[in-house]
Formats: C-alpha cells, sequence, structure tokens
C-alpha cells in the first residue's frame, strides 16, 4: 500500500479521527468524510465512503458545548451500525459464495428486531436490575434523600462489575477476538498519523493498541458520570417531592438524561486529551478507560493494519493504493458532496 510522506511532527488538531472495529474492518471519521473498509476473505481489502446527514448541519446548537459531545456520539453510533451492517453483508455474500438474496426483506426485519430485543435486555440487566438490586438493599423500607447517592454508587459497582463480565466473557469468542484486534489497528494507525510517522503500515504495527479518546473510554466515563449524575438528581427529586420513585419509573426519567452525561462526558474527555502531557489529573481521567481498552483491544499486524490505513485515507480525501477497491463501483469524491444526505 502506497503511504504519501507526512514531513510534520503530528497530524494537525482538524485532521484528527475517530473510528471504531467492524466485521473484518474498520471505520474510520474523520473532519473530511466517513469510510470503512474491510477485507475480505480472499484477502482483497474493500472500502466505501459512507454518507449521512450529521446533527451539527441541522442547527448551531449542536456545534455548542456538552451538545456537541451528544452529537458526537449519536452520530457516530448511527454510522457506526451502518459501518457494521456493511461488514456483515460482505461478510455474508462471502460466505454464501456469491448467491443472491431474495430475503432482504426478512433479514431487515429481524435485524430490527434482534437490535431492539438487545436494547431491552441491555435496559434491565445494566439499568433497572443494578439499580432495582440496590434500592433492595439499602433502602430498608425508608426514603431518605440521603440514601440516594449510596443506592447510585451501588448500582454503578454492579454495572460495572457486570460489564467487565460481560466483556470478559466474549472475549474468548473467535469472532470477538479478530474484533478486537481491528479495534488495536484503528488506534495503532491514529496513534502513527497524529505523530506523523512514515512509512505509515510500518511504524503503525509499533504502536499501542490503546488509546486515550477511544469510544470505550467514554463508555466507561459515562458509567462513572452517571453514578454521579443520578446519584444527586435522585436525591433532589426525594428531598423537593417526598416521593421515593421505584426503580422502573427513574429508568423511565433517566433515559432522557443520558445525552446530557454524555455530553458533560465528552467535555471532560475532550478537556484531558489536550492537557495529557502536562496534567496528572487528566492522566488520571483517561487511565480506567486505558485499563478497560486492555480487554478491548488487541496487537493488530501488518494485514489488519493495512485495512484501517485504507479506510484512514478513503476519509481524508486521499488515494488509498491500488490494492483497495471501492465498493459498488464508489470512487473518491470531494468533501462537498461527502456532506451530502443520504
Amino acid at each position: 500500500m502506497t503511504n504519501p510522506e507526512i514531513d510534520k511532527e503530528s497530524a494537525p488538531e482538524e485532521s484528527k479521527t475517530g473510528g471504531q472495529a467492524v466485521i473484518e474492518g474498520v471505520m474510520m471519521r474523520s473532519p473530511i468524510s466517513t469510510a470503512v473498509a474491510v477485507r475480505t476473505p480472499g484477502g482483497q481489502i474493500l472500502a466505501r465512503k459512507l454518507k449521512m446527514k450529521q446533527l451539527k448541519d441541522r442547527g448551531n446548537i449542536w456545534t455548542k458545548p456538552v451538545f456537541r459531545g451528544a452529537a458526537v456520539l449519536i452520530d457516530t453510533l448511527r454510522l457506526g451500525m451502518k459501518a457494521l451492517n456493511w461488514s456483515a453483508d460482505i461478510a455474508e455474500e462471502s460466505s454464501s459464495s456469491g448467491k443472491k438474496k431474495d430475503n432482504k426483506g426478512r433479514s431487515s426485519a429481524a435485524t430490527f428486531l434482534t437490535t431492539a430485543f438487545a436494547f431491552i435486555l441491555a435496559i434491565v440487566l445494566f439499568a433497572w436490575l443494578p439499580l432495582q438490586s440496590s434500592k433492595w438493599i439499602l433502602e430498608n423500607g425508608s426514603a431518605a434523600a440521603g440514601q440516594q447517592f449510596g443506592i447510585h454508587m451501588l448500582a454503578g459497582l454492579f454495572r460495572i462489575i457486570a460489564f467487565l463480565i460481560y466483556l470478559g466473557a466474549i472475549s474468548f469468542m473467535p469472532d470477538v477476538r479478530r474484533l478486537f484486534m481491528y479495534h488495536g489497528a484503528e488506534h495503532q494507525t491514529i496513534h502513527a498519523w497524529e505523530k506523523g510517522l512514515s512509512p505509515l503500515a510500518e511504524n503503525a504495527v509499533k504502536q499501542s493498541p490503546l488509546h486515550q479518546r477511544c469510544g470505550t473510554s467514554f463508555l466507561l466515563l459515562v458509567m462513572l458520570g452517571t453514578i454521579i449524575f443520578y446519584g444527586v438528581f435522585d436525591s433532589l427529586v426525594v428531598l423537593l417531592s417526598g416521593y421515593n420513585p421505584s426503580a422502573f419509573i427513574r429508568i423511565l426519567y433517566h433515559l432522557p438524561l443520558i445525552p446530557l452525561v454524555m455530553g458533560l462526558s465528552y467535555e471532560l474527555l475532550k478537556l484531558a486529551d489536550k492537557h495529557l502531557e502536562t496534567s496528572a489529573l487528566a492522566r488520571a481521567v483517561t487511565a480506567p478507560g486505558l485499563l478497560l481498552q486492555k480487554l478491548t483491544t488487541r496487537k493488530a499486524g501488518l494485514e489488519e493494519i493495512e485495512v484501517a490505513i485504507a479506510s484512514l485515507y478513503v476519509s481524508l480525501g486521499r488515494d488509498p493504493g491500488p490494492e483497495v477497491e471501492f465498493y459498488g463501483g464508489d470512487t473518491k469524491k470531494s468533501p462537498e458532496e461527502e456532506n451530502e444526505n443520504l
């Protein structure tokens, strides 16, 4: 793969990227556009650009502090699902040896039902059950406002333990280990790119698979943030109303507040990223996320790195090299074209 020389100590701030792993590939999101690349069973690298109207283009409010954090996460989730579904389609097409699929409607319905079931199950296991269990343990028939913070501390502990057990369990699955390796490839490539190293592929192989701006770190920070935020919020609810809501009622008004917690967590992580070299506090903020990434990443080799670089270059509007084929006749387009609606 061709790698252009970069004669800067690091990539400019506006060129910083992020992404996520998909099935046998990587999605990269740059300030210019979003792209995804996968490696087929035959060894070919297939890439495409993802086009989607972003929240920041729908109103200036989504570019403001706190709101921009929620917008970034929502857009990333939407793009991530689009990239993941495409990579799954490519894997399915390859496994079926190019046979035409005549059950697209049923497949879409099954995907929707599976996603809905997974969402409901996640709410029950990671929201309702920890909160209800904590209320059973700590309330003892009373509804004091001062107990609410303790309830959320215990519920948060239950959530984190359950989350770690879940990650540890799925890490034994071969397909998940491959996904975690591409997660590492994403981080290693971004490290090498932001440091301005060339040739990019060979230097990315040497980089750490851990990264401070990872979505895993962000997710953990949101989980920790909800403990404090909901503890304070529920204390005020009980103090001002004298009413002790059930765990189900609390979940109903907690869920709409998640974007606010996400926005605050994003601002904290963004601030910490700017001061990693000079602030021990900033490093402390990112330390739990880096520890968690030891479960969600694996050191990637050149084969995975090349896919991540292809995705990075396409997202930046660069030529990914002759080894990369664009999906469905897609070609490199201008940044203006990339921002078109679906």
